[in-house]
Order: structure tokens, then C-alpha cells, then sequence
């Protein structure tokens, strides 16, 4: 128990004693300390009773004291009842005090976490510290007086022990007159317990005025922090709302900037590739050059040996000729031969002269025709002299004739050619008004237009949802190729499997080889067998943009002129073919370079978050219903688009870059035995089952891509940089994690999957260079030998073996034949 307490229990426990006593010398109040209203009162009735105790002591005989006196009467405790109450009342207003300092820390600490969003919040704490400084004064207050009650309590005390003692010695004696002294402080007693309980009754209203004053400041700083809070909250709202909205901003060029740096990345990988194209035509170029130049040094060393053949046959003629000098003396062969050239002529001379000698007859008869001659001569020049006259005037007589006529044939001419150009005029333009008027209301697109009239190409037909198992699906396609009646084929397991591998990898397929190995056939007999559509598009050698390969706008009939490739495209988009495969083929694709008609779809491939195919620059009204923008056709998932290609002196060669974004496969030359055998009909696939196998065959066998991967890149990633110049980027990782799956799951083998991508995609390049050297081709075909049966003992990496082979015969190298 505290000393407070201690001091409470011994004054309310101590009995009282009415002999007066001498008065002990009251205890200083302090300053400031409150009286309750009864101080006065008390004090003169405690000295009244000190002075009789006084006297008792000073007048009593021992005897008298030593007489028994009457229990004596507990004084009355509403004093300390007043007292413990507002002791409680105090203890409450501690507590509530400690409550609103709680609330008051609990609003800094809000203030503090407020504060990172502003400054606004400065004054609020002010005004919390100045209510906390207010609420701190008041508990101070409180305290002293507090202290003052202590004080009290502790004179009372005192007081209570100086009367016991004179109460003691008042019991020996004085009895009578402690009945007439007894009454009057029974009086001063019954007058006192009233003081006090009006000063308690005052004590309560003080307390209930300042309950409700702490009540009233309460509920003003809860509704203030309540104020306050909402406040802060909507600040913290709206603070949270533009942090939000500068998140989404920055998200947003978070975005844009990925997609720019994934676009940055696509065009490093195209201008690498370029490079690399460039590279190797500089390559072949030098190559060609050291070829000419070879041959131009093989030509000089013709020469040189030419020119010391004659170099001899000249050093013989000089021995010769110096031996026939010697016959002829000191004459040098200048003047031998001037000697011979003067008997010469003159020989001549004579010759003639023997000749052309006349007799005298001729001689005489010569003169005369001479004579005759001269004036047929003279007369002749000035006959000429008039025919040339006569003739002039007969040509100025004529022109002038000749224009006019001429003049009068144009003029009748061009009457005619006005009469029929304004005839011409007049229909042109009633043919284009009728034009115009024909066209009003008309739909631009009128082929796909009327695909969305079709109400058959709007009916969802019932399709196969359930993804099938890819190896007995492969198996189930084999067999349907081969019994089917109108174009039976027979296609291996392996072909196939790598078809649909390439399926699940890339939607742009290159199928090659030699004329008659079934390119063509295979795509659409496969879309035949699962139930797919199909469409052919015969590519032709002038085609050199867009325009050609999907149809053009005639702005004068204002009609798009809808290809049949855009019609296979735009029918991909209707419910009838929305979930159903969808295989457009591009026959003889490279006739022309498809780097330049197929630009637009080959950069929709590539990048997936923009697969639209724009087919106007101006929306037109009315347009077909999946046109978005009234000018953009979407390219849709489900469709894949298979080119066949022939090389020869007709056709273009298809671009690395091409090749690198495309399933590029070899058909065989000669076609499997598969027993025919009739299954029943099914309901066509669909094309989000098939794109749920593969997804779960991507899941399944995943690590397998990753091990063929590695092998690529650790096993014969440095031969092939440092002997071939050959590298690969990301798009190889991103294709083999797709196309290895599948195959090892349609019941391929890793080998399989691994020999088909390194033949096609990394040592196909090698076909192209022409700086490479036997011994570095021998040294890749004996690491694959030697590497393979560490990635797949049970199969042989027949394809690229034969790429190599072929490689080696082009240089005029017989392959060797592994062990």
C-alpha cells in the first residue's frame, strides 16, 4: 500500500477524542493550493477544540483523568470520502489524461507518417502539442493539488496524535465539564459535517463541471482528430490516386520502352543479319575476284610463254638475217634495201612505158576525141547549170501546193479528232456519273462483305475440343493422308512430325525440294486429315509489294479489288473457321523475292503484340464487320501460311532472315510405303486443342529443348564461329524450346528434333560461303560423329551429315563415311 493510501487508512481508522487540546501551529498552506470552501471553518473549530484540551490538561486532577470515559464517537469521514473522490476523480483525470496523451502520441505518429506526403500537416501537430501542453498544465494542476491534500492529510494527522494525547490525559479528569465543553463541539461537529458535505457537494459540481469540461474538450480534439484524419485521408486518397496514376504513367513508358527496346533488339538482330548478308556477298565477291584474278594470271602466263616463243623465232630471224648480211659486205640492209625498191622502179617504169605506148593513128585520133570530149564537157555543165534552175522553181511550186494541201488533210483532221473527243467526253462522263451513282452505299470489300452475309459462315460447327495425344494424333494423320480419296499420299512419321513441330514453332513454313516430292500436297492433305481449312495462292514472278499479293484499291470505282489470298484471310476471322486450323499456301513462293510482297506479313509474325495487316491508309463506310478501324484486318492465331519452293534459274533466293523466322523443311525424294486403311470420319480438330498439346508438350519435355540447346552452343558453338563464321541469337533458343517438344512428344527423339534444327537453321549457311576450307568441313562432320552419341546414342544426324556432304562435293571433295 503507498504512503497515500497508508495515511488514508490510519486517519479513517483512528477514534475521535473531544478533550481539548492546546492548538498546534497550523501548517502553511501553499500557494495556489485550493480550500474546497471549508478551510476557514475548520481551522477555527480545530483551534476551539485545541484551547479546551488546554485547558482540560492545565485545570484536571489525576483522578479525574484516571475516571473511565464513554466510548468515544468516530469523528465523521464525509471529509475523506470527499477526499478519496477527488483522489479517484484525480486518478481518473490521470488516466484520461494518459489516454489523450496515448491518442495525442498516436496522432504524432500519424502526423510523422503524414508528413512524408507534406507539410501541410505542421500546424495540426501544433495545435495537438499545444492541446497536449493545455492537457499537461491541467494534470499539474491536479497534482498540486493533490499535494496540497497530502499536506492537509499529514497536519490532520499530527492534530489526531497532539488530541490523543490530550484526550489521554483529559480521561484522568474534567468529566463535567467535558459534557458542557462536548456540546458545543458537538454543534461545531454536526455544523462541520454540513460544511463538509457542502463542500463535497461543491467538490462534485467542480468535478462534474471539469468531467464535463474534459468531456467537451474530448469530443472537440476526437472530433478535431476525426477532422483531422478525414482530412489526412483525403489528402492520402488523393495522394495515392496520383501516385497511382504516375505508377500507370510509368508503367505505361515502362512498356513503351520495353517495346522499344524490343523493337531496338529485332532491328539489331535484322541489322546483324544484314550485316552478316553483306558480309558474306563481300566474301563471295572476293572470292569471284580471286577466281578473275587467278584466271587473269593464268592468261598473263600464256602471254609470257607467247611472248618468248616469238621472242625465239625473232632471235632466229635476226641469226639469220645477220648471216645474210655478212654476203653482202659493209652495205647495211637500208641501203640494200633502197637499191632493191630504185631497180624495182625502174623496172616498172620501163615496163609501162613499153605498154601504154600509142601507134601514130591512135595517137592522132586521141587528140580528137580529147577535143570533142572538151566540149561535150562544156555544154553538159551549162545544161546542168538550167535543169538545176527548172528544177528549184518546179520545188517552190510544189510545196506551196503540198502545204496547202497538207494544210486542209490536218484541218479535216482535227475536226474529226475534236468531234470524237467531245463524243468520247460526253461517255466518259455519263460512265463515271453512273459509276458514282452505282457505288453509293455499296461496300468497298464486296467479296468479304458477302462472307458476312454467308449465314453459313456464322454457324459455329461442332469441333474436337479435346487436346489429343500428339503421337497417336501424328500416327491418325499418317493414315488418313494415305487413304484419302481424292489425293492419297504417303508421308513417314518423320516428315510428319516435323511438320508439326514446325506448326507449334513458327507460323510461316518453308517447304523445299525437288519438283514432284509432294511440297504442295503436304499442307493441304494435313488440313484435309484434321479437319482444317485450306487455301492455295499461286505466287507469280512480277509480284513486288503488298498490292500483289493481297488486292488494291480503285479509288475511280471505289473498290477494293479482295484477293484470294485476303479472302482466305478475312474467311479465317467467322465463326465457321475461328477454332479450326488454317493453312494458306503460297505455291512457288519464291518466283519473286518475298522480302518485298510478303514484307507486311512477315513484320506482323515477328511481332506479336502488332499481328494486323493494314489494307487501306483511310477507314471507308461501309466495311466488312472484322475490319477494325474500317481499314485494318487483324492476322488471327489460327492461321499459318506454308510457301513451296523450287531453285532453279526461275527463282529468287529467299533471304537468311527469312530463313531464320520460318520452319524451313527438305521433303525426300522418294515417298514411304503406308498401308492404306479406311478410318472412321471425325469431327475436325480444333484449334485450341491443338495448341493445348502442344503447350503440354512445351510443359513435358521442356528440358529436352534445353539439351539440345547446350549441345549446340557449348559442343559446337566455337567450331562453327571460329572455322565457319556461323552465330545465332535468341529467336533459335525461342523456336527449338518450342519445336523439340513437340517432336520428342509426337514420338520423336531428341536427335531427331536437334539433327533437323542444325541442318536448317545454323549449317545451311555454310551453302552460301565461299571461304570454306575442306579440312575445317571434314573436322565438323568428325565432332558430330565423334559428340552425337553423347546427346542421343539411338539416332545419327543423318540430315546434317548430308548438308556437309553436300558442302564437301561443291568443293570437289568426296565425304568420308563414318565408322
Amino acid at each position: 500500500m503507498g504512503k497515500k493510501n497508508k495515511h488514508r487508512a490510519h486517519h479513517s481508522n483512528r477514534p475521535h477524542v473531544s478533550s481539548p487540546a492546546s492548538p498546534p501551529a497550523s501548517p502553511p498552506t501553499p500557494v495556489g493550493t485550493p480550500t474546497f470552501g471549508v478551510s476557514s471553518a475548520f481551522q477555527q473549530s480545530l483551534q476551539q477544540i485545541s484551547a479546551l484540551h488546554v485547558q482540560a490538561h492545565d485545570s484536571s486532577s489525576v483522578a479525574e483523568r484516571a475516571e473511565a470515559l464513554p466510548p468515544t464517537t468516530p469523528p465523521p469521514t464525509d471529509v475523506q470520502q470527499a477526499l478519496r473522490k477527488a483522489q479517484e476523480a484525480a486518478e481518473l483525470y490521470h488516466a484520461k489524461a494518459r489516454t489523450a496523451d496515448r491518442k495525442a502520441e498516436e496522432a504524432d505518429k500519424r502526423s510523422a507518417a503524414a508528413a512524408k506526403s507534406g507539410e501541410e500537416l505542421k500546424q495540426e501537430r501544433a495545435s495537438l502539442d499545444a492541446l497536449r501542453a493545455h492537457v499537461r498544465q491541467g494534470e499539474r494542476t491536479l497534482d498540486e493539488r493533490e499535494r496540497a491534500i497530502d499536506e492537509r492529510d499529514v497536519g490532520l494527522l499530527e492534530r489526531d496524535e497532539r488530541l490523543m494525547q490530550r484526550e489521554a490525559e483529559a480521561e484522568t479528569g474534567f468529566l463535567k465539564r467535558r459534557e458542557a465543553i462536548l456540546a458545543p463541539l458537538r454543534e461545531e461537529v454536526a455544523r462541520l459535517t454540513k460544511e463538509a458535505r457542502d463542500a463535497q457537494t461543491e467538490l462534485l459540481k467542480q468535478h462534474q463541471a471539469h468531467q464535463q469540461e474534459l468531456r467537451s474538450v474530448r469530443e472537440g480534439h476526437a472530433a478535431k482528430l476525426h477532422e483531422q484524419e478525414r482530412e489526412h485521408e483525403e489528402r492520402l486518397t488523393a495522394a495515392r490516386a496520383t501516385v497511382r496514376k504516375e505508377l500507370e504513367e510509368l508503367e505505361e513508358k515502362k512498356r513503351r520502352l520495353e517495346r522499344l527496346q524490343q523493337r531496338l533488339h529485332e532491328e539489331q538482330q535484322d541489322l546483324a543479319e544484314e550485316r552478316e548478308y553483306v558480309n558474306e556477298r563481300a566474301r563471295q565477291r572476293v572470292a569471284g575476284d580471286l577466281e578473275r584474278l587467278e584466271g587473269e594470271i593464268h592468261s598473263l602466263h600464256d602471254r609470257l610463254n607467247a611472248a618468248r616463243r616469238e621472242r625465239e623465232r625473232l632471235e632466229r630471224q635476226l641469226d639469220e638475217r645477220n648471216t645474210a648480211l655478212e654476203q653482202f659486205g659493209d652495205r647495211s640492209p637500208e641501203e640494200l634495201l633502197q637499191e632493191l625498191r630504185a631497180l624495182k622502179r625502174e623496172r616498172d617504169k620501163l615496163r609501162d612505158q613499153v605498154s601504154q605506148r600509142p601507134s601514130a593513128d591512135a595517137t592522132a585520133r586521141l587528140r580528137a576525141l580529147e577535143a570533142e570530149r572538151d566540149a561535150w564537157d562544156a555544154t553538159r555543165v551549162q545544161q546542168l547549170q538550167e535543169i538545176n534552175e527548172l528544177k528549184q522553181r518546179l520545188h517552190r511550186a510544189g510545196i506551196a501546193v503540198t502545204e496547202l494541201e497538207s494544210l486542209r488533210d490536218r484541218k479535216d483532221a482535227l475536226d474529226t479528232q475534236v468531234t470524237l473527243l467531245q463524243t468520247a467526253l460526253r461517255e466518259l462522263k455519263a460512265d463515271v456519273d453512273k459509276h458514282i451513282t452505282s457505288t453509293d452505299g455499296k461496300s468497298v470489300f464486296p467479296a468479304c462483305t458477302s462472307m458476312d452475309e454467308n449465314l453459313a459462315l456464322h454457324a459455329e460447327p461442332d469441333l474436337d475440343v479435346d487436346a489429343p495425344d500428339l503421337a497417336a494424333f501424328v500416327r491418325e494423320v499418317q493414315t488418313r493422308i494415305a487413304a484419302d480419296r481424292d489425293m492419297p499420299r504417303q508421308y513417314g512419321l518423320r516428315t510428319l512430325r516435323s511438320f508439326l513441330g514446325g506448326l507449334a514453332m513458327s507460323k510461316l513454313h518453308l517447304l523445299q525440294g525437288i519438283s514432284g516430292t509432294g511440297k504442295t500436297s503436304l499442307p493441304l492433305a494435313f488440313a484435309r486429315a484434321i479437319g482444317g481449312e485450306r487455301a492455295v495462292t499461286e505466287v507469280q514472278s512480277g509480284w513486288r509489294d503488298k498490292a500483289d499479293l493481297i488486292g488494291h484499291f480503285n479509288a475511280f470505282e471505289r473498290r477494293f479489288y479482295e484477293s484470294e489470298f485476303l479472302q482466305a484471310l478475312y474467311r479465317a476471322h467467322l465463326p465457321r473457321y475461328r477454332d479450326v486450323p488454317f493453312i494458306i499456301v503460297l505455291d512457288e513462293m519464291n518466283l519473286s523475292h518475298p522480302e518485298q510482297y510478303f514484307a507486311s506479313i512477315l513484320s506482323a509474325l515477328e511481332n506479336p503484340e502488332r499481328k494486323q495487316l493494314p489494307l487501306m491508309e483511310a477507314s471507308v463506310e461501309p466495311a466488312p464487320a472484322h475490319l477494325r478501324d474500317a481499314r485494318i484486318l487483324d492476322l488471327p492465331d489460327n492461321v499459318w501460311f506454308v510457301g513451296t519452293a523450287n531453285h532453279d534459274e526461275t527463282t529468287k533466293d529467299f533471304a537468311d532472315k527469312t530463313y531464320d523466322r520460318a520452319h524451313v523443311m527438305e521433303l525426300p525424294r522418294h515417298f514411304e510405303d503406308v498401308p492404306a486403311r479406311t478410318l472412321p470420319p471425325r469431327l475436325p480438330l480444333a484449334y485450341s486443342a491443338l495448341s493445348a498439346s502442344f503447350e503440354a508438350a512445351v510443359e513435358r519435355h521442356g528440358a529436352a529443348a534445353d539439351v539440345a540447346y547446350n549441345y549446340l552452343q557449348s559442343t559446337l558453338g566455337t567450331l562453327l564461329h571460329e572455322r565457319f563464321d556461323l552465330n545465332w541469337g535468341n529467336r533459335l533458343q525461342t523456336q527449338m524450346a518450342r519445336y523439340v517438344p513437340v517432336v520428342i512428344a509426337a514420338g520423336g527423339s531428341l536427335g531427331e528434333a536437334t539433327d533437323h534444327v542444325l541442318a536448317t537453321k545454323v549449317l545451311r549457311k555454310i551453302h552460301n560461303k565461299f571461304d570454306v576450307r575442306p579440312e575445317d568441313l571434314i573436322d565438323l562432320q568428325r565432332t558430330l560423329d565423334a559428340t552425337w552419341s553423347k546427346l542421343d546414342a539411338r539416332t545419327s544426324p543423318e540430315q546434317s551429315r548430308a548438308t556437309v556432304a553436300r558442302a564437301l562435293q561443291r568443293l570437289g571433295v568426296l565425304p568420308t563415311v563414318p565408322a
